[in-house]
């Protein structure tokens, strides 16, 4: 194996040498893990040259997000990291995919979203059935996380905010066959950011009295975060980087860019309970949006298999 990945090296066959490195790593992963075992210059530089050869392969199928617009490009370069990511605002840092130069507030009204507001109207017959599903919430939101810091904030979260997914990453749940016809109509045709299994996101979140969720950021800033009050009150509030949404009467849907640092709590005497969903960022064009539905099957794809070598070799720099 090992010499004839020197040759597909040395003759610059680099489709082939990520196929046996990947056929390396499928048979002895252990090899491939620097936890375990002695560790010499030629197992480093195998690491290196795997994780090099798998980005190539994933910058590549990627490329043609180059052609679509500068910015798509700029991200991609990000992404694969060949350029700094170059924020615009110190407290917008999504912690997956960044989109420079797209512009964007912390918070947006719901009429700058295209037909979100016919949408919403259309939802409110359904209040009372949304709310039912509400109050047999179960599933912890939190644990839809990945990489969470360890705090007795986090884990006090886990029994405090609980969810209920009738879509995720586009595909239907199992609450979602449980609704009325009409809704589950509605759900499925609604104007969502459609970029699976990134988006759409489609849930009931429930926040009990008391409830605090620590800043985070969100994973990109192609999409916004829609929430659609069910049962609210006026000691329920979201801040998003430095602007903080109260709910009210007025308050009808709060709509925000989830890639700025955020939190929510809830400081009434009764549960906070939204429909939340993602949205594009209305400034996105339509060749973007399509490209980016493309883009993340594809990211997805290769994540899933010659993307599991991307990062072994940050294992290198932790030593």
């Amino acid at each position: 194996m090992i010499k004839e990945i020197q040759q597909a090296l040395s003759a610059q066959n680099y489709d082939k040498a990520i196929q046996l490195y990947y056929s390396w790593f499928e048979r002895e992963p252990k090899y491939f893990d620097l936890s375990v075992g002695q560790v010499n210059p030629d197992r480093a530089t195998h690491i290196a040259n795997a994780a090099n050869l798998a980005r190539r392969v994933g910058y590549l199928e990627l490329q043609f997000v180059e052609n679509v617009s500068l910015r798509l490009g700029a991200m991609l370069k990000t992404l694969f990291g060949l350029q700094l990511a170059n924020f615009n605002n110190s407290l917008q840092k999504p912690n997956f995919l960044y989109i420079p130069d797209l512009p964007s507030t912390p918070f947006f009204t719901s009429s700058e979203i295209p037909l979100l507001d016919e949408w919403v109207n259309s939802l409110k017959p359904y209040k009372t059935e949304l709310l039912n599903v509400g109050k047999h919430a179960k599933a912890s939101y939190v644990d839809e996380f990945d990489n969470l810091p360890e705090s007795s904030e986090w884990d006090a979260l886990k029994e405090q905010w609980l969810s209920t997914h009738f879509i995720k990453g586009g595909e239907p749940c199992e609450a979602f066959d449980s609704l009325s016809d009409g809704l589950k109509e509605l759900l499925t045709n609604g104007p969502l950011a459609n970029c699976p299994p990134h988006a759409p996101e489609v849930f009931i979140s429930v926040l009990e009295p008391g409830a605090y969720i620590p800043p985070h950021y969100g994973i990109s800033n192609c999409k916004l975060t829609v929430h659609i009050p069910l049962l609210i009150n006026e000691n329920a509030s979201l801040t998003a980087g430095n602007e903080t949404f109260v709910w009210d009467r007025s308050n009808n849907v709060m709509v925000f860019d989830d890639s700025f640092l955020h939190s929510a709590k809830n400081e009434g005497d009764q549960v906070r309970v939204v429909l939340i969903c993602d949205v594009w960022n209305p400034h996105l064009t339509e060749s973007e949006r399509s490209a980016l539905t493309k883009f993340m099957r594809i990211f997805d794809q290769w994540k899933q298999n010659i993307g599991k070598l991307a990062n072994l070799d940050a294992q290198l720099y932790k030593r």
